[in-house]
C-alpha cells in the first residue's frame, strides 16, 4: 500500500513537470529531474518496505570522529 502512495506520487510530480520541461524545451533539466526523481522513489520504495536505509548523519560522523578525538582527546 505505501509503495503505490509512494508511485502515485512520483506519478503526479512526473505529469506535472513533463509538461512544463517539455513546454520551454529544457532537455538537460528534463533529465536532472528524472536522476533525481528515480532516486527519490527508490529511497520512497525502500523506506516504505522498511529496508533500513543509513542515516547520512552516521556517515558524517564517522568521518569526522578521529578528528574530534585528535582535538578533543580520545578520553570518551
Amino acid at each position: 500500500m505505501n509503495v503505490m502512495l509512494v508511485l502515485l506520487a512520483t506519478a503526479a510530480m512526473v505529469a506535472i513537470e513533463w509538461r512544463s520541461l517539455m513546454k520551454r524545451r529544457q532537455k538537460r533539466e528534463l533529465l536532472t529531474f528524472f536522476l533525481l526523481c528515480l532516486l527519490g522513489t527508490s529511497l520512497g520504495i525502500a523506506e516504505a518496505l522498511q529496508l533500513g536505509i543509513p542515516n547520512p548523519l552516521d556517515w558524517i560522523t564517522a568521518l569526522y570522529k578521529p578528528l574530534s578525538n585528535l582535538i578533543y582527546g580520545s578520553s570518551a
